[in-house]
């Protein structure tokens, strides 16, 4: 009977056992779940930012633009009837007249003014295309940035809240060591004003990350919950001058100033073409009747032309100033070149800066985490004081705060340098695009 008992009572015990244990799994797998990653947040913001969609909207409008310049270059027809009826008071007469036309016409020759009006509406839908290309870029790095900054102040108030626990630790101590005259009234003071410090501190940093919180709530329309860290997927150029290469085939202010510069280019086309001859045909098919003369069909086509003669120099003013322009924007795209080049030159420093900042970081955090230690054991050998310890302690809590804020900046630097080269997107981030509408 003892024996099953045993039994019955093992078997209780390994059922609960099992159970707690399904528990805590279902948990840490929701919790690894439920966390937000840089990806997932940067899908989100690409498909729902209200920026996007409005500007996804206003280049679907552009790109109608085109189909309706190219209508230009096309038959149109129209139709037209009338119709009338009217009395003789004197002759006691009436008569009924009614009509009816199709009008076709079609453009044969404008000097290529129709068909360079096409190329600058595509060329206007170009430019519209990049803008929404570099907005996207924009608030991608907007995102990432403020993705980084909740990062590093859940980071910050960890070890904040971190180093009150130590202090709180240390003031309990130091107050029991003081009841049996090993320490003294003014070590309880420097003890109680550390932790104060410290709380305060603590305060501000929870501060801080609520304001990063409501910028990121601003910008992904939802609050930030259990962010990951990054891990960047993404290869940097090898060197700066890569670096500059890819700008001049990526970066959305670069190919804009060369569109620009064919936009110039065919507005001289367009002044131009205004010295040429202009040549329509028309066909015209009327009906009409009339009470008194009848039915009366008729088939007409017509050749219009027109050519200017003169016009007080109105022509040759705008295709000088269509050149000039050309000139000017040619200038133009050489400085937006050397403006870009600049800040990649700039961006390139800080990965670099920022990379060296780590690694030295991490030494001051090794080396101070080292002498705070020996400085704890030989304040209770009494060779140490109180304030010693509070003072390793503040080193040590400020180093690790450099140390976090150097990685942030180490991140973000790697992704403004993608910025300046105009490779900021879903594809070189290696992230699988969502479906916009």
């Amino acid at each position: 009977m003892d024996k099953y008992q045993r039994i019955k009572s093992m078997y209780k015990k390994f059922k609960i056992n099992a159970v707690f244990l399904l528990i805590l799994s279902y948990f840490l797998v929701f919790s690894s779940l439920s966390a937000d990653t840089l990806d997932e947040i940067l899908r989100l913001t690409y498909s729902s930012n209200k920026q996007l969609i409005f500007s996804r909207t206003k280049l679907a409008s552009s790109e109608k633009s085109i189909s309706i310049s190219e209508s230009s270059l096309g038959v149109n027809f129209s139709a037209a009837i009338n119709g009338s009826k009217a009395w003789d008071i004197n002759q006691s007469s009436q008569s009924d007249n009614y009509s009816s036309s199709i009008t076709g016409s079609y453009n044969l020759f404008d000097g290529n003014f129709s068909k360079n009006k096409v190329l600058l509406e595509k060329a206007f839908y170009e430019i519209a295309k990049i803008g929404l290309a570099e907005l996207e870029q924009n608030i991608l790095l907007q995102t990432i940035n403020a993705y980084l900054n909740v990062l590093r102040d859940q980071k910050l108030v960890e070890l904040s809240t971190n180093n009150v626990a130590v202090l709180e630790r240390q003031f309990v101590e130091t107050s029991d060591r003081f009841q049996l005259g090993e320490v003294t009234r003014t070590d309880v003071s420097q003890s109680e004003s550390a932790l104060a410090a410290a709380k305060a501190n603590l305060t501000a940093k929870k501060g801080a990350l609520k304001i990063s919180s409501e910028m990121f709530l601003s910008l992904v329309g939802i609050k930030p919950f259990k962010l990951k860290d990054i891990e960047t997927n993404f290869v940097l150029p090898d060197n700066v001058e890569i670096a500059k290469k890819n700008a001049l085939k990526n970066h959305p202010k670069i190919l804009v100033s060369n569109i620009e510069e064919q936009i110039a280019s065919i507005r001289i086309k367009i002044a131009k073409s205004q010295k040429s001859p202009v040549i329509n045909f028309k066909s015209i098919f009327s009906n009409g009747y009339s009470s008194l003369s009848g039915n009366n069909n008729s088939l007409t086509f017509r050749l219009e032309g027109s050519v200017p003669i003169f016009n007080s120099g109105k022509i040759k003013n705008e295709i000088e100033q269509a050149e000039i322009n050309f000139k000017a924007q040619k200038e133009n795209s050489l400085i937006i070149k050397r403006l870009v080049e600049h800040d990649i030159t700039l961006a390139w420093s800080n990965v670099l800066v920022s990379e060296s900042s780590i690694e030295a970081r991490k030494r001051q955090v090794e080396a101070l985490t080292l002498a705070y230690d020996g400085v704890v054991v030989e304040e209770k050998l009494g060779t140490r004081t109180t304030l010693d310890v509070i003072n390793a302690e503040q080193s040590l809590l400020d180093a690790r705060t450099q140390l976090a804020s150097a990685e942030r900046e180490h991140a973000y630097a790697k992704f403004a340098l993608l910025a300046t080269t105009g490779e900021l997107n879903l594809k070189k981030l290696k992230i699988m695009p969502p479906k916009t509408k």
